[in-house]
């Protein structure tokens, strides 16, 4: 008796709780679909001293001191080539974005919030937010803190980097302890 019980009671539990789960699960895709569709859409800004694009190409170039802006990320760089993807593939959103990769090469700079990076080149992929910073010594800074090596990746949706060494040179990091690099805003 006492079983059959048991037994009753775990489809009028279980089924609430799979939905209040499930429930949770669309919630947390929903905001991190906004949050990743807000950075996509927002515009690009580009000033240079020259540009270069060619009819049936996806790719614009633009050569002397380049500036970049997007929201609050800028780039500046000798040289910068913008990738466009050859259709939109949200038909419903005209303002989604086309750009999928943005190349800044010579003295590239970049800054977004109180990040900082240099190095002699630059990869950005929008689809999943990767900045590469490449060249002889690229370098990352945050506040007072860096990190230098060969090749530095960073995960903009993920708050991550990966710092690499080239064998000859190694990676170096310099951290103060008053600035809590953990914390976030």
């Amino acid at each position: 008796m006492k079983i059959s019980i048991f037994y009753n009671l775990i489809p009028k539990i279980l089924f609430p709780l799979i939905l209040i789960c499930f429930a949770l699960f669309l919630k947390t895709n929903t905001v991190y679909s906004q949050t990743q569709n807000k950075t996509n859409n927002a515009p690009l800004h580009i000033v240079s001293d020259k540009m270069t694009a060619q009819k049936n190409t996806s790719m614009v170039e633009f050569v002397g001191n380049v500036k970049v802006t997007r929201e609050d990320s800028i780039i500046f760089a000798d040289s910068i080539k913008i990738y466009l993807t050859d259709d939109n593939t949200d038909k419903d959103n005209p303002a989604q974005s086309n750009v999928k990769k943005i190349i800044a090469t010579g003295n590239v700079k970049y800054t977004d919030g109180d990040q900082k990076g240099f190095a002699d080149k630059a990869v950005y992929t929008t689809w999943d937010e990767v900045l590469v910073l490449t060249g002889k010594s690229p370098k990352l800074i945050t506040g007072s803190n860096f990190v230098t090596g060969k090749k530095i990746t960073l995960f903009r949706n993920q708050d991550k980097v990966i710092v690499e060494s080239d064998g000859t040179k190694r990676v170096e990091a310099f951290f103060k302890p008053e600035d809590n690099i953990t914390d976030k805003p």
